[in-house]
């Protein structure tokens, strides 16, 4: 079938949309593509058996002409999501048609392939990326991707030209790190990439290399999600990964789930990145990853002083944490070691554990969470009226008088601040505030009023000495 030589252009005005389809519902998909259908939904599903039943669910079989298929997608002006789920294994001439006729196309955004191209198929989809200025996202899934495969991704990436692709996703494909390694090589020059999603391959350890190789490459990144979930990483992979990733400061979301080799020693890896100042990381994921207490106080640790991350999820019955593991991250919350270090605790994380049931995580670090989420309030004046009933003000007198307003306004701010829960103690609190201040304020009225005095007898004795001279 020499499809590529076929003059479509010609053709199309005498072609009978019935003769080159196997079914109504099919030409009626044709007859969207060649006429811009505005009412249809410009997506469009190839498959080699139905789904859903959907109207958007080209069905392959006998009958079908993949070269017309593919022509109409071509000229497409408003088809934004193709996805290729079918296979034909012994038609290579009929991808090969297929394939031919999406080069033309310059309208879709989003191109998800589950089948094997074949090395035709390959080099045909370099052209569409090389021709395509539309594209958002590229999308491999469920291909099994071994070495050869993994080249013609690479090679079709390397034809890319432009700096649309946002997200490139390689999904179960059970891809070795020497397979990786080709198409991370290529990705070096996709810096604009905000997701890069590689979960259910089998990357390993040496696969977080060329990842983290690849990052560390970006001289500007702008990735803000990179998701691995269950790809055989262990604590040195992880410190492999985080080397790379701390060169992407608008990195927002990590998903490292169903990775079980990784302990404490590899979350302990993460806390330079946690305690970066340039950390934009907001949600980070591990479930399915038995850390245990010693995991729970890595990442405790690591997040002192963070005030990026919103969401900490994992299963607290997998993770293996105990009452040492919660007591770590208590302490994270609300340091009630002294008002000060109560005040610096974090106030910005909003979830610890499972983000949709939080019953596992214990009603004490829950209550933390809720003021964190809660932007009526201010969290840490939540925390310290909570876990201290006297606030002990010698520590402020070094600051003298200059206290005594800061003091008046915390009060007046924290009762402003509609914290029904405490308002009864509030004034009790303020007034013994009050006098154990006024209490030492003799003998820092006397070392102001001796100070003072000393000024002024320097001054005097200055102006006689002028006299006299």
């Amino acid at each position: 079938m020499m499809t590529e030589n076929r003059d479509y252009d010609a053709l199309v005005q005498d072609i009978n949309i019935g003769d080159i389809t196997s079914s109504e519902h099919n030409a009626d998909i044709l007859r969207q593509l060649r006429d811009d259908d505005p009412d249809w939904n410009n997506r469009l599903y190839i498959l080699g058996s139905e789904i859903d039943g959907d109207i958007d669910e080209f069905i392959v079989r006998a009958g079908d002409d993949l070269g017309w298929l593919g022509y109409f997608i071509g000229r497409s002006e408003v088809l934004k999501a193709l996805h290729i789920h079918v296979v034909l294994p012994e038609e290579g001439e009929l991808m090969d048609a297929l394939m031919w006729g999406i080069t033309h196309n310059q309208s879709i955004t989003k191109l998800s392939i589950q089948t094997d191209l074949g090395d035709q198929g390959f080099e045909k989809l370099g052209y569409f990326l090389q021709n395509n200025n539309a594209l958002t996202c590229l999308r491999f899934a469920n291909c099994h991707v071994g070495r050869e495969d993994a080249h013609n991704v690479a090679m079709a990436l390397e034809q890319c030209r432009n700096s649309s692709i946002r997200s490139f996703e390689l999904e179960n494909n059970n891809v070795s790190a020497e397979a990786l390694s080709e198409i991370t090589v290529a990705l070096r020059t996709q810096s604009q990439l905000e997701e890069l999603r590689l979960k259910y391959n089998n990357i390993g350890r040496d696969g977080c290399v060329e990842i983290g190789n690849t990052l560390c490459g970006w001289q500007s990144s702008n990735l803000k999600c990179l998701s691995l979930l269950s790809n055989s990483i262990d604590d040195l992979g992880l410190q492999a990964l985080v080397e790379g990733i701390s060169n992407c400061s608008n990195l927002e979301k990590l998903y490292l789930s169903d990775n079980r080799s990784i302990t404490a020693a590899g979350l302990r890896f993460m806390s330079p990145l946690l305690q970066s100042e340039s950390c934009s990381l907001t949600t980070l994921v591990l479930f399915r990853i038995n850390f245990g207490d010693e995991g729970a106080i890595a990442l405790a640790d690591g997040l002192r002083g963070n005030k990026s991350l919103r969401e900490l999820s994992f299963a607290p019955t997998s993770a293996g944490i105990t009452e040492v593991g919660w007591a770590a991250f208590s302490k994270l919350l609300c340091d009630t070691s002294s008002i000060n270090n109560t005040y610096l605790s974090n106030h910005s994380i909003e979830e610890v554990g499972l983000f949709y049931n939080m019953s596992g995580t214990p009603p004490y670090i829950r209550q933390y969470l809720e003021w964190n989420r809660d932007q009526r309030i201010d969290a840490a004046i939540c925390k310290i009226l909570m876990t201290h009933d006297h606030f002990d003000m010698k520590p402020f007198f070094r600051w003298k008088l200059k206290i005594l307003p800061v003091m008046v306004a915390w009060f007046k701010r924290t009762k402003e601040a509609g914290l029904a829960k405490f308002e009864q103690s509030l004034e009790s609190r303020k007034l013994s505030s009050m006098y154990d201040f006024v209490r030492s304020m003799p003998m820092l009225v006397l070392g102001g009023h001796q100070g003072q005095e000393k000024t002024r007898r320097r001054s005097r004795k200055r102006r006689l000495d002028g006299e006299t001279k």
